[in-house]
């Protein structure tokens, strides 16, 4: 999960118009891309899209060669309040890109078989294209001409996440919000119950399935997971989406859109001027998971 709040400088070198970048999608539909530290170690990363800076497993740090003078910190999670490490003056590299002087923060978890994350606020001034189509991370220094299709959806920034408006409906109940944009959870729809418990939700839907999830440093949610009938997103309607409740102390209401409905989106940020483009993808049609938390 992000570690809400955490953010860090970096300074990219010059970029071409557009820079590709492949990535692998983990079982979690986590976005999965190469990088290295410091020109030595060499990493599987995850982008994330509601985190800032860099952050890598503690596993993942003790088998660095680089990653040194390592400080102590406090940090806010989903969970709560966690104690962290990060290290300064870093170098980070994804394929033709790099930043430098950058603070590295310590987690305790990352996707599935990544060893950390990596967060938007590295494109700061650009474009960020994904096209899960043909699993290409694409960095653009102006906006692409884009083919027919794509929504424009108002995008916002809160706290170090990204947000976007989405509209769940039950029946003649219908509830309209601003959702976290999340490509780091890999369910679908994660809610506060506290708001599903309002709209009756709980009550009135199916369950599907329960488990439980994890954040960055191990703190434990009880999730249970209903079916909804109807959601709408970036203009489009989508039936049956596994709707999920995390039950956890907190201010902060949860309300979540993960990579396992983003992913049934080809997406482009435009962050300068607060605004996502979305197209249905070659994923649109295809069941949703049910037993996913």
């Amino acid at each position: 999960m992000a570690m809400i709040g955490l953010a860090c400088m970096a300074s990219a070198n010059a970029q071409s118009p557009s820079d590709t970048i492949p990535f692998t999608l983990n079982s979690q539909s986590n976005i999965c891309i190469r990088a290295s530290i410091n020109g030595v170690d060499s990493l599987l990363l995850m982008f994330h899209s509601s985190n800032s800076g860099v952050a890598l497993t503690s596993e993942a740090a003790a088998k660095m060669a680089t990653l040194k003078d390592r400080q102590n910190m406090e940090v806010n999670t989903w969970g709560g309040k966690a104690t962290s490490q990060y290290s300064e003056n870093n170098q980070l590299t994804i394929s033709k890109l790099r930043w430098d002087s950058l603070t590295v923060f310590l987690d305790e978890y990352s996707g599935v078989g990544t060893d950390g994350k990596f967060g938007y606020d590295l494109f700061d001034g650009k474009i960020v294209e994904i096209d899960y189509d043909h699993s290409r991370f694409i960095v653009h220094s102006e906006m692409p001409r884009l083919p027919s299709g794509y929504a424009e959806v108002s995008l916002m920034e809160r706290r170090g996440s990204l947000f976007i408006p989405g509209t769940l409906k039950l029946g003649k109940t219908v509830y309209r919000d601003s959702f976290m944009f999340h490509t780091g959870y890999g369910g679908t729809v994660l809610l506060d119950p506290k708001i599903g418990e309002r709209y009756g939700m709980q009550a009135r839907l199916k369950t599907i399935s329960t488990s439980e999830l994890k954040d960055s440093f191990g703190n434990v949610f009880k999730i249970e997971t209903k079916e909804l009938p109807r959601l709408r997103l970036g203009g489009k309607r989508l039936k049956n989406v596994p709707l999920s409740f995390a039950a956890r102390s907190s201010d902060i209401p949860m309300k979540v859109f993960g990579n396992g409905l983003l992913k049934r989106f080809n997406v482009v940020f435009d962050l300068q001027r607060q605004r996502l483009f979305m197209k249905p993808n070659g994923a649109w049609g295809l069941p949703f998971e049910k037993k996913r938390g």
